[in-house]
């Protein structure tokens, strides 16, 4: 195993995405990440949230991917949100 997603459909949140180190800049987090909001999406047009330390490539991989921030989480956190309409426009599209 190389990576792993975890999404709370209760919260509607990301709790965890990751991939080793070695294996990053594959595409794996990306492929994870597809597929995660792929079968998030097919179940709920609510949106879903995230949040992630900033100044981290974790903060650069949200962004890139089209998540909007939305605020903060707690006081460590930027919150990133991906709308349903967004996924459609943006990032179902481009990954499909």
């Amino acid at each position: 195993m190389v990576g792993f997603a975890i999404l709370d459909n209760q919260e509607k949140n990301v709790w965890a995405l990751f991939v080793l180190p070695n294996f990053e800049g594959r595409g794996i987090a990306q492929e994870l990440q597809r597929i995660m909001l792929k079968e998030y999406f097919a179940h709920t047009q609510d949106p879903i949230w995230l949040g992630t330390a900033p100044q981290t490539r974790a903060e650069n991989f949200y962004r890139e991917s089209g998540w909007k921030e939305i605020g903060m989480h707690g006081e460590k956190e930027i919150k990133f949100e991906m709308s349903h309409t967004l996924w459609n426009s943006k990032f179902n599209r481009r990954l499909l």
